[in-house]
């Protein structure tokens, strides 16, 4: 009741703000971004001077701010800045100036626009970085990657999918981080089908390392609208790092038949795994799983009887 009370206060207050204090604010903030922009354009502003400009307009600039920052980006020690600035700015001239800037810098400037591109999702600029993910620098095709990653729309993904197999060792890492990024959102947009295919891809990409393995088998078991069989399938297997990614995946997925499922095999595993899964169900805090724990403390293998008496006590009853 008090809550609701300061709630109603507060709505009151705000109700009451005279229009014209508003309209003061207003163009007293359009003053200040003139005074800002003027500071950046100035010749002998210190690089200081422009940098903190840059920072203020990073709050309050607005489309007459776009064009004055743009002009920055090929500076190599205000570059970030200006980007830094331009980049919450909500108004499409932004992703016109940096796509713009995109087809005529070079080095780091042109690393940190791409980056950018991505930080504000630009859909059209899906197909030029896309060009870039065959680009003779490293830096390049990985920032592409990344920023392809984010925009996720369904040319940026279908470049990532179709570049892995054939991208250099020192960009691949980059091009997963891509996919996954693109998996995460086709996850969050409900196409589960989608995500599952691109999890597959890295799954079973040749010279993936063990993390982006494990990832893409945890993002598909969280996938599935049954997660079971794959999850049982993963723990009963030989390869740990599969076996370690379905277990990280079973402490999200709620229920005791994934209790069960991960009780089940523990006889058949190696100590090293029956301990991890013990741990795992001291975690999920499911009484269902006691049964299986008293059991484990029998073992002759003492790390395996004090793990089991350990989960025990997190579990409890009498």
């Amino acid at each position: 009741m008090r809550k609701a009370k300061v709630s109603l206060t507060l709505a009151l207050i705000l109700l009451s703000i005279n229009p014209a204090i508003l309209t003061a604010q207003t163009a007293a903030q359009k003053e200040r971004e003139a005074q800002l922009i003027a500071i950046i354009q100035k010749a002998d502003a210190t690089r200081k001077e422009k940098a903190d400009a840059c920072r203020e307009l990073s709050v309050i600039g607005t489309k007459h701010a776009v064009a004055p920052l743009a002009a920055l980006l090929a500076d190599e020690e205000l570059s970030h800045m200006a980007r830094y600035a331009l980049e919450p700015i909500p108004d499409p001239a932004v992703d016109e100036a940096l796509l713009a800037a995109l087809g005529s810098l070079k080095g780091l400037p042109r690393v940190g626009v791409i980056g950018s591109l991505g930080v504000r999702r630009v859909a059209r600029a899906a197909e030029p970085l896309a060009q870039l993910l065959n680009d003779p620098y490293p830096f390049v095709v990985q920032a592409a990657a990344r920023s392809l990653g984010k925009i996720a729309s369904p040319t940026a993904l279908k470049a990532l999918q179709d570049n892995l197999p054939k991208t250099p060792a020192a960009n691949q890492l980059a091009l997963c981080e891509g996919l996954f990024r693109c998996a995460d959102a086709a996850v969050a947009q409900g196409k589960s089908d989608q995500a599952i295919v691109i999890y597959e891809q890295l799954l079973n990409f040749p010279a993936a390392p063990h993390q982006v393995r494990g990832g893409a088998l945890r993002g598909m078991i969280l996938a599935q609208k049954d997660p079971l069989p794959l999850l049982k399938k993963s723990l009963a297997g030989d390869d740990y790092i599969l076996f370690t990614a379905a277990l990280q995946a079973s402490q999200l997925l709620p229920g005791p038949a994934v209790t069960a499922a991960l009780t089940e095999p523990m006889k058949r595993l190696p100590v090293d795994n029956q301990i991890l899964i013990l741990q795992a169900l001291g975690d999920r805090n499911d009484a269902s799983a006691l049964p299986a724990i008293i059991e484990i403390t029998k073992n002759q293998d003492t790390t395996l009887r004090i793990t089991a008496l350990k989960t025990l006590g997190q579990l409890g009853n009498a």
